[in-house]
């Protein structure tokens, strides 16, 4: 499916939109106390036209309506636009773009010498759940790295209702962690990728356990008091434990943070957050699962616009939640929305940013309006 709205993104670029050039974003976003600094579109190189056209085909109701749209680029902000009464001041729910979070906290807890060898063994990490039901001896060969990359050879497939590791029989057990760790396996890990939530669910397991500190008070020290994130909420794993699979909340200024530390090859500000080495490790594409490619949580693909390709990494949840990191470009890019469990509206800001972000920031004149702002 993303394969083809990307296909459908390039198609309209010269053939959908029309000719109009609304009335459009103004000034540069708000300088708050929160981190970022912000640029004009002219002083970004950035085509303003197209912000235009999509602030219009928004309205008329040509394209689904997200809730937030944020570009930064080279590391300012300069756009910043709500819809459907949401505000920069919501947290908002970004069901699987959270295990892109997890990641950079798995790259932290490495850096940090509390998982020196990611590929150790994970059930010898947490003790406490021995023994484990369905033994098997492949169970035991279970490494940080295979839960990372969605090769865990666990009979956990979220999008097979009939999988015994699937997250929607998790979500109705007390101990998501307990629940993961006695599926069947399926498979030698490290062979064939499946997207499993409960693996993400037992990352973040590991990592209270290395750590000794919950997820809530280690993602505040090493992440996010850094960045000058004040608000932001991790749900339960059922009655123990984090879900560091899903539903981390967080307002758009700082969702797109994420983007910006993994584009800035793991520094904000010029303060390292995460090695160069990990931020290297999370852009890199491992192969394809489902309708893209995947890597150590993040997702990849290539937008070619009018004959340029432009290689990306992102976060993504259900519902409409990105984060897009383009370093060709130097551009980070978040979109919010409400389209929980909706396929089409949850792919649209994948047209969105092929449509629109990505031919202004590669400077291209929208046709039918002037070129610059």
């Amino acid at each position: 499916m993303l394969q083809r709205m990307v296909l459908l993104s390039v198609v309209c670029l010269m053939a959908c939109g029309g000719s109009r050039v609304p009335t459009g974003p103004g000034s540069p976003p708000d300088r708050l106390d929160d981190g970022w600094a912000v640029a004009s579109f002219e002083d970004a190189g950035v085509q303003r036209p197209w912000f235009d056209a999509l602030e219009h085909d928004v309205s008329e109701g040509t394209v689904e309506m997200p809730d937030a749209v944020l570009v930064a680029r080279g590391g300012k902000l300069l756009y910043e636009r709500y819809w459907n009464d949401f505000t920069r001041e919501k947290a908002h729910d970004l069901r699987s773009a959270t295990k892109s979070v997890t990641s950079l906290l798995v790259g932290m807890a490495h850096d940090r010498g509390l998982l020196p060898d990611l590929d150790a063994p994970v059930l010898p990490l947490l003790p406490h759940l021995a023994p484990v039901k369905n033994p098997d001896p492949r169970k035991e060969r279970i490494t940080v790295r295979h839960l990372l990359q969605m090769r865990s050879g666990l009979s956990c497939d979220d999008w097979d209702p009939e999988s015994p590791g699937n997250e929607e029989r998790m979500y109705d057990t007390n101990d998501w962690v307990r629940f993961i760790v006695d599926v069947p396996m399926r498979d030698e890990p490290g062979t064939v990728t499946r997207y499993c939530t409960g693996g993400v669910v037992l990352l973040g397991a590991v990592l209270e356990q290395v750590s000794g500190k919950s997820i809530t008070d280690l993602s505040r020290e090493w992440l996010f008091a850094p960045m000058q994130v004040q608000d932001f909420s991790w749900q339960p794993a059922g009655k123990k434990g984090t879900d560091t699979g899903g539903h981390l909340r967080l307002r758009p200024r700082d969702f797109l943070k994420v983007g910006q530390l993994a584009l800035d090859g793991g520094a904000w500000q010029g303060e390292r957050l995460v090695s160069e080495a990990w931020a290297s490790e999370i852009g890199k594409d491992l192969g394809p699962l489902g309708d893209a490619n995947y890597g150590l949580l993040w997702w990849y693909a290539r937008f070619v616009i009018q004959g340029t390709p432009v290689e990306v990494f992102f976060a993504r949840g259900n519902g409409g939640q990105y984060v897009f990191v383009a370093p060709s470009l130097g551009l980070t890019v978040a979109f919010t929305a409400s389209h929980y469990n909706d396929e089409a509206g949850s792919v649209s800001p994948v047209a969105l940013f092929g449509r629109y972000v990505l031919p202004a920031a590669l400077g291209l004149e929208r046709p039918g309006a002037g070129s610059g702002g």
